[in-house]
């Protein structure tokens, strides 16, 4: 049972922790900049928060960070994950070795092995595919291109195929959850964690010198939480070639193969 509430539990905390994180930058900064006058709340509203509670205030404030959190983590990984299909589909059978260079490469979705295991899982089911629809006769060969190709199309399937996990192999599943969340995690806290740094050493009372420090460790830290997010997702996505290279899931490419070999054949 415990095993079934993590993944929520990892959705909840990456969207609560980076709300609060924006909640507490933005009191921060319109306390600095423009304090809110003594009469800003009506009576009405005054009386709510009244019969609120602290409990009850300190709830509200967290649904409303946790939405927060939700919509601008959601946005970061929809951006990122944008980013993964474009370099995707900037790779051609003829660019697989090597790959395209350039600013979209941090984004790759799956490692150089990961690859490597799906191009090796062609090439054996285009023999597969050569031994049943060619006679003995016939000269074989590797045609290199058309394996480079379906591996291309097995590939941009990754993103995508996640959910067959869930029936196929379970535990997978949740260590493929459990990575993933970890990349959430970190996309989320990227935009709020430099944005409450300014914030705090808008109210610190310190020397230029240790603002400065500050701010330089943040983005420091901020590029480390990057770059891990990066690795964490790839990681996650390359478990997805593997189960494909493994055979614990099909992708389209090697469907399409499989269903021109007749039953017996395979």
């Amino acid at each position: 049972m415990l095993a079934s509430l993590l993944p929520g539990f990892r959705d909840v905390r990456s969207a609560l922790v980076a709300g609060y994180m924006w909640f507490c930058a933005g009191w921060l900064l319109i306390g600095h900049y423009h304090p809110p006058s003594a009469g800003l709340l009506g009576k009405p509203a005054l009386e709510l928060l009244e019969l609120f509670g602290t409990g009850g205030r300190l709830a509200a404030i967290s649904v409303l960070c946790l939405l927060i959190g939700e919509v601008t983590g959601t946005l970061v990984q929809s951006v990122f994950f944008q980013l993964s299909v474009a370099y995707l589909r900037r790779l051609t059978p003829e660019r697989l070795d090597p790959r395209p260079r350039g600013p979209l490469t941090v984004f790759r979705p799956l490692s150089s092995r990961a690859l490597s295991r799906v191009r090796d899982r062609m090439r054996r089911e285009h023999r597969r595919h050569q031994d049943s629809t060619t006679s003995d006769a016939t000269p074989r060969g590797e045609d290199q291109h058309e394996v480079d190709r379906r591996t291309l199309d097995a590939v941009r399937e990754v993103l995508y195929m996640s959910p067959r996990l869930i029936v196929a192999k379970p535990e997978l599943y949740a260590e493929f959850s459990r990575i993933k969340g970890e990349s959430e995690f970190r996309d989320a806290i990227l935009l709020p964690l430099p944005v409450l740094a300014v914030a705090v050493c808008a109210d610190l009372s310190a020397p230029g010198w240790v603002k400065a420090l500050l701010l330089a460790g943040t983005v420091i830290a901020d590029g480390y939480l990057f770059a891990q997010a990066r690795q964490r997702f790839r990681q996650a996505h390359s478990l997805i070639s593997h189960s494909i290279a493994d055979g614990t899931i099909r992708s389209a490419a090697i469907a399409d193969w499989e269903s021109s070999i007749a039953p017996g054949e395979r």
